[in-house]
């Protein structure tokens, strides 16, 4: 048992106690002044602990809010960037598509071909940027490269084939085994026939024909197939024509102009009036096979080019499905040996052995709705984004076509051919009227979002700092106040011990 100083048997003084209470306030203002913390536990706090622990939930949901706007920021950045870049290599290219600039090099490409390619590769590179291993333009699966590299996509490999075999082979089925489209033309006597080959999505299609030669009649038949028989029950006069249109495998026409020779303004091709009508209209077949051979092998040429890529492009999900769609349409050739493609009639499902160029998130519905945030309370943005929409895929496709067409010296007509693949590349790469291009409309929807994400960060930081000064004043202290309690109270403890101890040294002698 331990001894009492005091007396067996009797408490501690009341003055000891008195002490150690003014000992222990003195600590507790010490330690306020050192951590500046009103209490070490939210019982300190009295009655404003509730609302303390609902300002530190507050505090800590705002923390989570400015953490996904802070990841959601560097992605909206780098989209906001590329995007810029983007939309730069679209209209750089544009600038440089010139359909009179035909400089063919030793290898069989032009220059233009040559800066196209830079253009391309640059492109696809920026639709494959990531950010902390996060693939932007990739949709949801953002761990997985977009875009396949060019090489590839251009020629495949023995199990798939690139864009060149597709390409080569809408070119053959479209122009035909006769170099003329897929028409036969025939005469009999003073009369003339034009007749597509069949029932089938390639070559030439008979639009309409505009005559302004004397005494030659028309006859069209719409079909399919259709046919268009031009009879000369006389002579016509020179510098008269025959203008016949066609529908082009792109969607766009073309024209044959043939007039009789002698005309002021001939057009380029032109037959002569021979003894008889039935001697003209020999004339006009043969200068008619000419025509159909040089435009199978330009314009035709150049609309089945961007067919074929447009095939081969475009793979994102349609909805609703167009009649007859097939992913991927490769050419079904004719039963071989040998594999024949100049007589083919029909497309069929290429998935199976075609490159498929991008290989990021591929499923239905909008493509922002990939990537999602929430910012705020009630707040959710989307900024997803695939590397083919059409936006991208469009200037992709533009620049691919062009730069896989052979414009060689083995080709005939290159020159034209050039001028047409030119043209389209061009009216590939510009958009429809005067509107943005869908890369400008895809950049100010993110653009857009990163504004709505910066506007939350600024809301969300302001009312940070008002509810960090609420918890300050609850939990914080008064520094002026604290010190001079503690002084007060340091002077009363210093005059309480000189008292304590006065009284504890006092004997009966001293006190008598």
């Amino acid at each position: 048992m331990a001894i009492n100083p005091y007396g067996g048997g009797f408490s501690a003084p009341s003055q000891v106690t008195y002490l150690t209470n003014l000992r222990n306030q003195m600590n507790d203002l010490q330690r306020q002044l050192g951590t500046n913390q009103k209490s070490e536990t939210y019982g300190g706090l009295g009655s404003e602990r509730v609302l303390d622990l609902s300002m530190k939930q507050q505090l800590s949901e705002i923390g989570v809010f400015k953490q996904t706007i802070q990841i959601a920021d560097l992605r909206l950045a780098t989209l906001d960037q590329t995007s810029e870049r983007l939309e730069d290599i679209r209209i750089e290219a544009k600038a440089a598509t010139d359909r009179n600039n035909f400089e063919l090099f030793s290898n069989g490409r032009t220059s233009t071909q040559t800066s196209t390619e830079i253009s391309l590769r640059e492109f696809m590179s920026q639709l494959n940027t990531d950010v902390g291993g996060r693939y932007i333009y990739s949709g949801k699966t953002a761990d997985t490269l977009p875009v396949q590299s060019l090489d590839y996509v251009m020629n495949g490999d023995g199990n798939y084939a690139g864009l060149k075999t597709v390409v080569d082979e809408y070119n053959q089925a479209d122009i035909g085994a006769l170099n003329n489209g897929r028409l036969t033309t025939g005469r009999v006597g003073t009369q003339v026939s034009i007749a597509e080959d069949g029932v089938h999505p390639f070559g030439f299609k008979i639009d309409s024909v505009a005559s302004g030669a004397s005494n030659v009649s028309v006859t069209q038949t719409a079909g399919p197939p259709a046919t268009l028989d031009i009879d000369f029950t006389g002579q016509p006069q020179p510098g008269e024509s025959i203008r016949v249109f066609f529908s082009l495998p792109d969607g766009s026409t073309s024209e044959v102009e043939l007039g009789v020779f002698g005309g002021a303004n001939d057009p380029e091709f032109t037959f002569q009036r021979g003894a008889t009508p039935a001697d003209t209209a020999q004339f006009f077949q043969d200068a008619l096979d000419s025509a159909l051979q040089r435009e199978a092998n330009t314009e035709l040429k150049a609309a089945s080019t961007v067919r074929a890529t447009e095939a081969f492009f475009d793979t994102a999900p349609k909805s609703p499905v167009p009649p007859g769609y097939q992913p991927l349409a490769r050419v079904v050739p004719s039963a071989g040996p040998p594999v024949d493609f100049t007589t083919a009639t029909s497309l069929r499902d290429g998935t199976a052995d075609t490159v498929s160029w991008y290989t990021g998130d591929n499923s239905s519905g909008d493509p922002r709705k990939d990537s999602r945030a929430t910012v705020d309370e009630n707040l959710t943005v989307n900024y997803g984004a695939r590397a083919n929409e059409a936006g991208y895929r469009e200037v992709v496709q533009a620049l691919a076509g062009f730069a896989v067409a052979d414009f060689s010296s083995a080709q005939p007509d290159n020159q034209k051919f050039y001028e047409a693949m030119a043209q389209r590349s061009y009216d590939g790469l510009t958009p429809p009227g005067s509107e943005a291009s869908g890369i400008r409309r895809n950049h100010m929807e993110f653009s857009a979002v990163h504004r709505t994400v910066r506007d939350a960060e600024t809301r969300h930081r302001v009312a940070e700092g008002s509810v960090k000064s609420v918890i300050d004043e609850i939990e914080g202290i008064n520094k002026e106040e604290v010190a001079t309690k503690l002084l007060s109270l340091r002077t009363a403890l210093e005059v309480s011990y000189q008292a304590t101890s006065i009284t504890l040294n006092l004997s009966l002698s001293n006190y008598l």
